[in-house]
């Protein structure tokens, strides 16, 4: 404010009789003295505004992303990748801009009106109220403008999740769009959730603009009262002109702060919604994890009566289910498509929890055992396997960070991987990049092995490595397996029966239900089910492209 008292003085020190010089240099220098100041001060209030915003934006990332890793699976199958990007990118990134710009700018819109009120009051009453008088309509178009913004930005919001779900499907489906002659299509849905972003924004501005519109036109015509007002009662000599120079310099900016107070308090709604959906993420229930000293007394796995169902009154995918997994011994799952398998064995490391029954380990309910010391005991190979974009080593250590070097080398060559590390350009140091893509399928599914070996636990949970492998990488990854599965608790789905006829147990599981159990001999002999799943994979092998009368078979997706 002390600029505009200065340049009221100064215009009357210019108009003066004789025009007073040296008061005006004066005047000059504190002007600059005052934004110098004004400088110094805005640039620490940024500084502390923006290092605070920032350590909120790191302190709610981090809490994100451990409460993230302590959710149980199924907070994720309500969620979809794009909306969970949104909340911590785009969400986060809001809060950090309201503290570091709105928040500040918004402290400054309510202290300066009030002070610049004040002393405009103190000045002349009635040019003070006639700097006011647009005011109350500015303030009734902005309440009309912003009567639904509330509503609007939750539809906003959604609207951007469905576009960061459809850019991400796309992205990550790339291979299978072009591979397929897709790109018109996917990308006609992908433009098609752009285009409803702005056809929505289009109507929101059809339907707020005149309301915005109209108050910034009311905020920024007070010089329309000012000017007449202030000329009548100078010339009527109740007024002096460095009074009214003051008013005509700084009445505007009374208005113009306000506007600047509305639009920070408009975006508050928004700033709510976000924060409304980290908190849902912040709140939702921890797995449940137990501090008891419990202690498995020994390696064998088994299912008491198990059943699961993905969600509240959805249909149970397992029922049931009753069976032990030997320690030291092999036992296989074998069923259709659709039975249950996979969804069983990952059950043991609690990335699902059963809805009735117990799943447990050594003798002792895996929701009875410390989640670091159920995870210590369990090793796991799946078909999609997840390399981060690191390096070689990195992403072998992940289960081992104080693996020494020759530890890794060990692993790698039991796992047959040695010597495709060897051919990288960078060997160990090699960046896989984004999911392993500079790796094939086989190099990939080896790598998975090798971790498991590094991480030397006790039981194995297998779903069959070698499903989509080519035959040489499937000799290879067998050879690789073989290593992995000796003196283990292994629990392995099997796809291919060929692979685990020599199992020390194998489990026909049906409709979620165990069918039969026994050796393959055994189920050979009596079990219906799987000689009709043994028929169709011996049929499998002998049958070659362009061959007549193509036998009926299952294709096994888990």
């Amino acid at each position: 404010m002390v600029p505009f008292f200065v340049v009221a003085r100064m215009a009357t020190s210019i108009y003066a009789t004789p025009p007073d010089l040296d008061a005006v240099r004066a005047l000059a220098l504190l002007a600059a003295g005052a934004l110098a100041l004004r400088y110094i001060l805005v640039a620490a209030a940024n500084m502390l505004a923006h290092v605070a915003a920032f350590r909120i934006l790191h302190d709610l990332r981090v809490r994100l992303a451990k409460k993230l890793g302590a959710v149980p699976l199924s907070f994720f199958s309500h969620r979809g990748a794009g909306e969970l990007k949104k909340t911590l990118m785009d969400d986060v990134n809001q809060i950090e801009a309201f503290v570091a710009h709105h928040f500040p700018d918004a402290v400054t819109a309510l202290a300066v009106p009030l002070a610049t009120a004040v002393a405009l009051l103190w000045i002349d009453w009635r040019m003070a109220l006639a700097s006011l008088v647009m005011a109350p309509l500015a303030v009734v178009a902005m309440a009309v403008a912003m009567r639904e913004v509330g509503k609007a930005h939750q539809q906003w919001n959604e609207l951007q999740s469905r576009m960061n779900r459809s850019l991400l499907e796309y992205l990550r489906g790339i291979h299978v769009i072009k591979t397929f002659g897709l790109s018109a299509r996917r990308f006609s849905d992908l433009s098609r959730s752009i285009e409803e972003g702005l056809s929505w924004m289009e109507g929101f501005m059809r339907t707020n603009g005149r309301g915005y519109g109209a108050f910034g036109a009311l905020i920024g015509s007070s010089l329309v009262v000012l000017v007449p007002i202030g000329g009548w009662l100078y010339t009527r000599g109740t007024l002096s002109l460095e009074s009214l120079v003051l008013f005509l310099v700084l009445g505007p900016q009374l208005l113009m702060s306000m506007m600047r107070l509305m639009f920070a308090w408009g975006n508050v709604d928004r700033i709510q919604a976000g924060n409304a959906r980290i908190q849902a993420i912040l709140a939702a229930p921890d797995l449940e994890t137990p501090t008891s000293a419990a202690r498995p007394t020994h390696d064998g796995v088994a299912f008491r009566g198990v059943s699961f169902r993905y969600e509240d009154g959805g249909s149970e995918v397992l029922r049931d289910v009753s069976f032990e997994a030997p320690a030291g011994k092999v036992t296989a799952l074998v069923g259709p498509s659709g039975a249950g398998k996979t969804t069983l064995v990952r059950l043991v490391p609690r990335l699902w929890e059963a809805t009735n029954g117990a799943v447990e380990l050594g003798g002792v309910d895996v929701r009875a055992l410390p989640l670091d010391q159920l995870l210590s005991h369990l090793s796991m190979v799946f078909q999609d396997v997840f390399l981060f974009h690191g390096t070689v080593r990195e992403n072998l250590r992940l289960t081992r960070p104080d693996a020494t070097d020759a530890q890794v080398d060990a692993a790698c060559r039991a796992a047959r991987a040695y010597d495709f590390i060897q051919a990288l350009p960078r060997k160990y140091d090699t960046l896989l990049g984004e999911r392993g893509a500079r790796l094939s399928g086989g190099e990939k599914q080896r790598l998975s092995i090798a971790r498991a070996l590094l991480k030397d636990a006790p039981v194995l949970l297998l779903d069959e490595a070698t499903a989509f492998a080519d035959p040489e990488n499937e000799a290879r990854i067998q050879e690789a397996l073989s290593e992995l599965c000796a003196g283990r608790t292994v629990l392995v789905v099997a796809h291919r029966l060929s692979t685990i006829a020599t199992a020390d147990h194998i489990v026909v599981l049906d409709g979620g239900r165990v069918n039969d159990q026994g050796t393959h001999d055994e189920l050979l002999a009596r079990c219906a089910l799987y000689q009709k799943l043994w028929r169709s994979h011996t049929e499998a092998l002998d049958w070659s492209l362009g061959e007549p009368g193509t036998p009926d078979i299952q294709t096994e997706v888990v």
